[in-house]
C-alpha cells in the first residue's frame, strides 16, 4: 500500500487526517481573515495579525490564498455565501417561492447591515478611488454574486411557470435594491439604524410581497 495512504497506528487513513488538517487550517485562517478584515478594514488589516490569531505561518497562508488581496476575496466569498446558499437549501429542499425569497432577504439583512460589514464598505469605498481594481474585486466577489445566484433562480422560477419576468437580472437587482433601500445610504453615512430581528424580518417579509405581486405570474 503506498506511504500517503497508509493507515496511522489508531487505524485512521494519513491522506484523510493531513487533508482535515489543511481544511481546518483553511477555516482558521478564513475565520480569523474575516474578524481582522471586518474589525479593522481592509487597509488596516494585517496578514501578521491574521496568522497571530488563527495560529500557523505567513508561509501558510501565502501558500493558500496567494497575498492579501486572495485572502481577502476568500473570507468575504465566505462571508456572504452564508446569504445566497439558501437558494441552493431552497432548491434541494423544495420550499415555496416565497418563503426561498424571504429567508434571503433576513440574511442579507442580517449581513449587509452587520456594523463591521458597514464599516469595510465605507472604507473600500475610500480606497476605490486610489485603487479601483480592489472596489471591482469586492462588488465581483460579493454584491455581482449574490444578484446572480437570484438571477439565475429567478429564471428557474419563469421556466416553471411561478413568476413572470422579462429579465431575471434586473429583477434581481431591484429586489436585492429594494430589501436595502433607505436604509443603506443611511447607515453609510453614519446615520444610526436600529435594526432588530423583528424588524428585518417584517422588511424583507413585506419586500416579498411587494416583489411578488409585480412578478407573480398569472397562472399562479
Amino acid at each position: 500500500m503506498p506511504r500517503s495512504t497508509a493507515p496511522d497506528m489508531l487505524g485512521r487513513n494519513i491522506t484523510d487526517a493531513v487533508t482535515s488538517r489543511g481544511v481546518a487550517r483553511r477555516e482558521r485562517l478564513l475565520d480569523a481573515a474575516r474578524d481582522v478584515f471586518l474589525e479593522q478594514g481592509y487597509a488596516g488589516a494585517s496578514v501578521n495579525e491574521v496568522v497571530a490569531r488563527a495560529g500557523g505561518s505567513l508561509a501558510t497562508l501565502y501558500k493558500q490564498f496567494g497575498n492579501k488581496e486572495g485572502l481577502f476575496t476568500a473570507a468575504m466569498e465566505r462571508h456572504i455565501a452564508t446569504a445566497w446558499a439558501v437558494l441552493e437549501e431552497g432548491r434541494r429542499d423544495h420550499q415555496a417561492l416565497e418563503q426561498v425569497l424571504y429567508e434571503l432577504g433576513r440574511r442579507m439583512l442580517t449581513l449587509v447591515f452587520e456594523p463591521g460589514v458597514i464599516r469595510l464598505v465605507r472604507g473600500l469605498a475610500f480606497e476605490a478611488e486610489r485603487a479601483p481594481e480592489l472596489g471591482e474585486l469586492f462588488l465581483t466577489r460579493g454584491p455581482d454574486q449574490t444578484r446572480q445566484a437570484l438571477a439565475a433562480y429567478l429564471s428557474e422560477q419563469v421556466d416553471s411557470g411561478r413568476l413572470d419576468l422579462d429579465d431575471p437580472r434586473e429583477a434581481a437587482g431591484m429586489f436585492v435594491g429594494m430589501l436595502l433601500g433607505e436604509w443603506h445610504i443611511d447607515a453609510l453615512l453614519g446615520r444610526h439604524v436600529r435594526l432588530d430581528e423583528t424588524r428585518c424580518n417584517a422588511r424583507a417579509r413585506r419586500c416579498v410581497e411587494l416583489f411578488l405581486s409585480g412578478a407573480a405570474s398569472a397562472s399562479t
